[in-house]
């Protein structure tokens, strides 16, 4: 469908135009749904209404209203635009509310897919042309044929803004109703299709492909099985295949056809000579059943597909999920233009290469790329043997030299022409995400002759590091009916994911050497191509070259990407599959993760590993990926040349040596990674032999061989890679850093990268003592972590220090203990929270929002003012909805609180937010969110909220506060920033008022917010600036007095059941608090005390007498 930007095909005239004669200007086109028609000049799909003017004179429109709602005639109202006889007007109805001359026209109000009259109204309030309530299918537009008088009809190509010339049609027929719902049925039946629409044929197919009234004579097209794969080889004859549509008359049996010859399995996918892996026994098969309606005079109804598996097993016949993909088989097949076989391309570059061997990368039709070769074809997906999901799709041949193995890997594109925009199923476990726009199929890449989960298994195996991962979750394909073995659903690294995972799709996304033209998958390579020249042409050890080079990339992505291929030995790597990123912009150290424009790395294609490709458990691709001569393949010199310059600076040598152990003390664990082959295993075991059954993949045995492998592999690989370091970098030996805590409940030990604690990759329930294996005589640094309600108190062992932050150089083993102490310091609690959910009216501008949740029972509120005199303003007014402050449904987890809304977990589905409207200045005036807040009782107030700019021209919020009690004086001092930058994507923002000791304790404390930029801020062009999970944090002041020690007090027994006795101290004041810092009890001390009362746990007891105190942990049992 042809994608058009519509500006104003209208000749504008103003207050000279004359005048026609009334109801000459009809509403005569629109769209309501709109995912891939046109865009706005915003770039973005918008629907619209197109007005005509049918008349013989010139219309100026000024004053005239146009609305989706009959009761508010002049709900938007048009500016002097003035139509010429016989021209087209396009508004486009965004909310955007743009009224300028000369501009693309745009309405304060969208129009509803489930259809609603659309209304024009002329100055002097009558109506000039009413459009009826229309529910009209996505992409497709309703109109007048001929333009302004004919009947109403339904475009499947809409027109915006000119003639509509287009075929159209008098009605859309619904798909066909099946009397089953396809998945897994455990016995046979007579399927039955049936319609509601008089005179109408049904159509249908059971080979997968269209049903078509023009092919019931069927389609027959050519393909081949024997090709000359070698020079001397004979060239077998093309054959022939075809398929066929019928008309619909009666049931159709669906039973089990896997008795049924095979069909398309026969087909060869490579140019062997001799395709062994054609099966020789009839497949399991499944039976697709396609139907749809056709009329004369109406648009055929969309194409209904159902797969039905018939198996005495139901539901249980698969232990994995199941996708049935169907086509007409040509476009996969066909010797001329398939995309999944040989074909043409092949028999092509074998006369003109008579002589020569193939290899993998010799052409042949399944290396055909681009959208041109983009298959149509259906996806239906199963979990459980029950139908989830269920689409039309762009299917295309993917991969590089496995495009040649006999099963071919595929990429998913869902297409809003289609019908749907999004795959919205959530495929894979390890992510929230339940919306994908593109997926890929793959076939294990070099794993296909082998486990078909090993580049699975690495990339779960270095999850969490500094670069991105492809999920995975394998699934049973098949092929118009016909069993196709296994294939595994992957993300796809392109703009859309990015778009997703970092809220941005600007991106440049490269692959392997990155200056190429071919090596641009996303964006372009000029920003790669002056970084790679500096580090082509500096020498990175300089301090000052160092830093710089850390502003064009993150060298932690960097680190922990060559850290893990050469870990994992991956022998098809440096010189290809690698992948690295950045988002289109100047370097920003504040951007949230990901939007900083600074390159990253993503792991991809991680097959060729584990001693598999390189042929040795042992073999040292360290020194592979460090040397300066390697061959063209697969460690030329420019793939290792970052890596060498990098080495020879020694602050990135030794964080290089110590990541390295850091990841083998951690996620290269043997144990860690036993644990994930044996899950994989598993979950393939009851489906892998029916695959290499399928493609004749392994010998019998093969498959157990390679586990066994691959285990061997991750249970040696360590010590092995640690005897490649101490090669690397002259290192004397291994050394044990043995590290414990006082109490692993009091704090952890931060180690060079990681943190020693449960939660760490490797690291279960309470580590302590934790023994790692570091390098002799390569520095390490420790830092102890306390936990809330206690504090670092020194070093024993190896260290005595009593900073938190030391550094052991040690040439053997060492021993080293973290001590921690309890601590009266209160921890920082939420005392005000603002939930944006469903509570808060939509639709609705607002002058005040109170707090959802207040620990102390006093509201806190939002006092809204905005920059437009008269506000709030009712729907009738044109400045309805502009500067306010309303509900925004645009929910989002950061800075959410759990134990400030009972508990709940995030949870999308109830979440809002809210938005300020532009314009944001007016006439001197500015939209002000003003935070009324009592701080009475607490000191170190945070105040913390996340935000976002929807395309206004703000750059940042302007931050003051007041103190004083009556009229606020707006005030700005010791705060450490006064304008927080936004961004396009939602970020923390946090306003720390812990060294202003006014803010503490104060009844009065006012924060106001208002927004500064650049540019123009008092347009209203319907965008926004939106904000979401508004808190403020802070300490009980019950806990603040600065201790001075008492000497000789003695607290026991500790633990205690009910009776404290306290020895060295009488008539002392003694408090109580649970370990969050709240005041349980009171009083004043005798020899003992009876806390009976207590609930069982842990508590800080702090004794106060004549100025000292001191505080002491106890336990009540």
């Amino acid at each position: 469908m042809k994608r058009i930007t519509f500006y104003l095909t209208a000749f504008l005239l103003f207050g000279f135009a004359v005048e026609a004669t009334a109801q000459s200007v009809v509403i005569n086109e629109i769209l309501t749904s709109n995912t891939s028609v046109n865009t706005d000049e915003d770039g973005e799909y918008q629907d619209w209404v197109e007005l005509y003017n049918s008349g013989a004179s010139a219309v100026n429109l000024d004053g005239y209203g146009l609305t989706d709602d009959a009761s508010v005639p002049f709900k938007w109202v048009f500016p002097a635009v003035t139509m010429q006889p016989g021209s087209f007007l396009l508004i486009y109805c965004s909310d955007k509310n743009r009224t300028v001359v000369g501009q693309p026209l745009h309405t304060n109000w969208k129009i509803s897919s489930g259809g609603e009259v659309i209304t024009l109204t002329n100055a002097a309030s009558v109506t000039e042309s009413s459009y009826p309530a229309t529910v009209i299918p996505q992409n497709m537009s309703s109109g007048h044929s001929p333009d302004g008088t004919g009947p109403l009809l339904f475009f499947p190509e809409p027109t915006p803004g000119a003639s509509n010339n287009t075929a159209g049609y008098s009605e859309i027929l619904p798909e066909p109703t099946f009397s089953q719902e396809g998945g897994f049925h455990a016995a046979g039946f007579d399927l039955t299709l049936s319609t509601t629409v008089a005179d109408a044929v049904i159509y249908y197919t059971l080979d997968g492909s269209e049903p078509s009234e023009d092919n019931l004579g069927g389609t027959t097209y050519q393909y081949k099985n024997v090709y000359a794969e070698h020079p001397g080889d004979v060239s077998g004859p093309l054959l022939t295949q075809s398929y066929q549509s019928m008309v619909y008359s009666g049931p159709i049996a669906i039973v089990d056809r896997s008795p049924l010859p095979n069909k398309i399995a026969n087909i060869s996918t490579t140019y062997d000579n001799d395709p062994t892996y054609i099966p020789t026994e009839p497949l399991f098969k499944g039976t697709v059943v396609r139907a749809k309606i056709v009329k004369p005079g109406a648009l055929a109804s969309p194409i209904a597909t159902k797969t039905y598996f018939i198996t005495a097993a139901g539901s249980a016949e698969f232990a994995l999920p199941v996708i049935s993909i169907s086509l007409n088989e040509d476009r996969f097949f066909d010797y001329e233009d398939g995309i999944q076989v040989a074909g043409i391309d092949f028999d092509t570059w074998r006369a003109e290469n008579p002589t020569e061997e193939p290899l993998w990368e010799t052409v042949g039709n399944f290396y055909r790329r681009g959208s041109a070769n983009e298959k149509i074809g259906n996806f239906t997906y199963f979990v459980n043997g029950a139908e989830v999901l269920n689409q039309d799709v762009g299917i295309r041949s993917r991969g590089g030299n496995s495009c040649a193995f006999p099963q071919k890997a595929m990429n998913i594109y869902a297409r809003a022409e289609l019908g749907e925009a999004k795959l919205d199923y959530k495929f894979f476990n390890d992510l929230e995400d339940d919306s994908f726009a593109r997926i890929m199929l793959r076939n294990g890449g070099g794993d296909f002759y082998g486990t078909m989960f090993r580049d699975e298994l690495n990339q779960t195996i270095v999850d969490g590091l500094n670069c991105e991962i492809e999920s995975y979750q394998p699934a049973v394909v098949f092929l118009n009916g016909e069993y196709w073995g296994i294939l595994n659903i992957r993300e796809k690294y392109d703009n859309n994911y990015f778009e997703r995972v970092i809220g941005n799709d600007d991106i440049d996304f490269l692959e392997d050497e990155g200056i190429w033209e071919a090596n641009i998958e996303e964006g372009d390579n000029l920003d790669f191509i002056d970084m790679n020249n500096y580090i082509n042409n500096n020498s990175l050890v300089p301090d000052a070259n160092y830093a710089y080079i850390q502003t064009r990339m993150d060298i932690n992505s960097f680190m922990d990407y060559q850290i893990s291929n050469i870990f994992l030995d991956n022998a098809d790597w440096p010189g290809t599959n690698q992948h690295y990123w950045r988002t289109r912009n100047p370097y920003n150290p504040s951007a949230p993760y990901g939007n900083d424009g600074r390159w990253r790395w993503a792991f991809h294609d991680l097959d060729d590993t584990l001693g598999v490709g390189s042929g040795a458990i042992e073999y040292n691709s360290l020194a592979a990926a460090t040397a300066t001569d390697g061959p063209e393949w697969p460690n030329p010199a420019w793939s290792t040349l970052y890596l060498r310059k990098f080495l020879e600076n020694p602050a990135f040598q030794q964080n290089f040596i110590n990541r390295f152990a850091d990841l083998m003390n951690t996620n290269f664990l043997s144990t860690r990674m036993m644990g994930f082959l044996t899950a994989y295993e598993t979950q393939l075991e009851p489906e892998i032999q029916g695959h290499i059954d399928r493609w004749d993949t392994l010998l019998p045995g093969d498959y157990e061989w390679l586990i066994d492998w691959e285990s061997d592999f991750l249970n040696q690989r360590p010590a092995l890679q640690r005897d490649h370091i101490r090669a690397k970098f002259a290192i004397a030996s291994n050394i044990d850093a043995t590290l414990d805590v006082s109490d692993a409940a009091h704090g952890y030990i931060h180690l060079n990268t990681i943190d020693i604690k449960d939660g760490t990759p490797g690291i279960t329930g309470n580590p302590y003592p934790w023994t790692g294996v570091y390098f002799s005589n390569i520095p390490v640094t420790l830092t102890a972590v306390a936990n809330d309600g206690f504090a670092f108190s020194h070093w024993e062992g190896a260290s005595t220090s009593t900073e938190a932050t030391i550094t052991i150089d040690a040439a053997a083993s060492f021993s080293v203990t973290a001590i921690f102490e309890p601590t009266a310091i209160a921890t920082s609690e939420p005392i005000y929270f603002w939930m944006m959910d469903s509570n808060i009216p939509n639709d609705t501008p607002l002058l005040s929002l109170n707090s959802t949740f207040e620990l102390e029972g006093i509201d806190a509120s939002i006092a809204y003012q905005s920059c437009l005199v008269g506000y709030p303003f009712d729907s009738t007014h044109p400045n309805w909805r502009t500067a306010s402050m309303e509900r925004r449904n645009r929910p989002t987890s950061i800075n959410y609180i759990p134990e400030a809304n009972n508990d709940v977990p995030y949870a999308d589905g109830i979440m809002r937010g809210i938005q300020i409207t532009e314009p944001l200045h007016n006439n001197g005036l500015e939209n002000t969110m003003v935070f009324n807040i009592s701080s009475v009782g607490y000191a170190d107030i945070k105040f913390a909220f996340a935000a976002m700019n929807e395309l206004t021209n703000a750059t940042g919020i302007a931050v003051d506060y007041a103190i004083n009690a009556g009229e606020p004086v707006w005030i700005t001092t010791d705060l450490a920033a006064t304008t927080l930058t936004l961004g396009a994507a939602y970020q923390l923002f946090e306003v720390d008022f812990a060294s202003i000791a006014a803010a503490d304790n104060n009844a009065n404390l006012k924060i106001r917010l208002r927004f500064v930029g650049s540019g123009d801020m008092t347009v209203a062009n319907g965008n926004r600036i939106t904000f979401n999970n508004i808190s403020v944090h802070g300490t009980q002041t019950t806990m603040g007095v600065k201790e001075n020690p008492l000497a000789q007090v003695a607290v026991y027994p500790n633990p205690f059941s009910d009776m404290l006795y306290i020895k060295g101290i009488d008539n002392a004041d003694y408090e109580i608090f649970s370990i969050d810092g709240k005041l349980v009890q009171q009083g004043k001390t005798s020899a003992q005390l009876n806390l009976g009362n207590l609930r069982n746990g842990m508590y800080l007891l702090r004794l106060s007498a004549n100025g000292a105190s001191q505080t002491k942990k106890i336990i009540k049992k």
